[in-house]
């Protein structure tokens, strides 16, 4: 590791996690500089980046560099965390930005909150269109933010929006590895079935980037059929240790999976696939049929409006297109 600048022992230690980011590295730590203090220390953990990420990098002397071949983000974020020295970590991935006044709002809030392990702030993400960058979606309400099996698995993790106890953190286990682009999901959901305490902050502290090499925000990229292999892997490994609250939760995702792959299925004619979807659907529930028979049909206006092509194959002419 190469260290420019000593942080004398820092309270929060940021964690970026790089794979070839050249082309939005910058802006991430960009978003960092103006809130940097002498309790921060900022990691970048790169894999090897060939592209220029690096020497983008090197022109910002508060980073702490660190490049290595990893197994995955979530190793590369596994590796930062041990390497902190932070109370608290903080993971910022390359493509993303940290918003004004992300670090002040948590400094009050652990002070206010000396009891908490996790602190949720809220999150966006944005999507670039005709030059502007414009909100796909937010979650600002506290019921949404809370640290609860329905939000993790049916609204949004955002485990960028919340700031970790290093020591919760090594507790939990950490990220596994078996999850190449969901781990976030594994160990939130670890962390709500051992309550892990939180508390919640007004202010936004995550902005995510919506584009199309993301592997956060995969839906209509190449990433979107393995995301949700992984989702239904998830989903069945904590259902048997799941609380009834925490069960219903996680059945109604395996039911909203599982629904999903049988619809790509018909939609793309891999009765194969379909098949297997509808086997996966019913093993936890009986009326998985019925679950499935409604989707199709909610599904049938804009199936007719589009003149009987499925989403998928537009998508597909739009891929072929120049």
């Amino acid at each position: 590791m190469r260290r420019i600048l000593s942080v004398q022992r820092p309270l929060i230690s940021i964690i970026t996690p790089s794979l070839h980011a050249a082309g939005t590295i910058g802006e991430t730590l960009d978003s960092v500089l103006p809130q940097l203090s002498g309790d921060v220390e900022h990691l970048l953990i790169d894999a090897c980046s060939t592209d220029g990420t690096l020497e983008i990098a090197g022109k910002y002397p508060h980073l702490s560099v660190r490049s290595k071949r990893d197994k995955g983000i979530y190793d590369g974020m596994n590796k930062g965390a041990a390497l902190a020295a932070g109370e608290w970590l903080l993971f910022l991935q390359a493509d993303d930005w940290l918003p004004a006044g992300t670090l002040d709002a948590y400094r009050k809030a652990f002070k206010e909150s000396p009891m908490a392990e996790v602190i949720c702030g809220s999150a966006e993400a944005v999507k670039k269109s005709d030059g502007h960058w414009s909100p796909v979606w937010s979650v600002t309400d506290a019921s949404r933010k809370q640290l609860s099996a329905e939000n993790i698995v049916l609204g949004e993790p955002m485990i960028n929006a919340r700031l970790i106890k290093k020591n919760a953190f090594e507790k939990l286990g950490g990220f596994s590895l078996e999850y190449s682009l969901a781990s976030d999901r594994d160990f939130l959901l670890r962390a709500a079935e051992t309550r892990v305490v939180q508390c919640q902050v007004d202010s936004l502290t995550y902005r995510y980037r919506w584009h199309a090499g993301s592997s956060t925000m995969t839906e209509g990229n190449a990433l979107t059929s393995r995301l949700s292999q992984e989702n239904l892997a998830i989903a069945k490994t904590h259902l048997p240790r799941a609380s009834s609250t925490n069960r219903r939760a996680l059945l109604r995702w395996h039911d909203r999976l599982t629904v999903q792959a049988a619809m790509n299925a018909l939609e793309n004619f891999r009765w194969k696939d379909l098949v297997q979807a509808s086997r996966e659907g019913m093993s936890e529930n009986a009326g998985w049929v019925a679950c499935f028979s409604e989707e199709i049909l909610r599904s049938l206006p804009g199936f007719l409006s589009r003149g009987g092509r499925t989403k998928s194959r537009i998508l597909k002419l739009k891929e072929r297109s120049p």
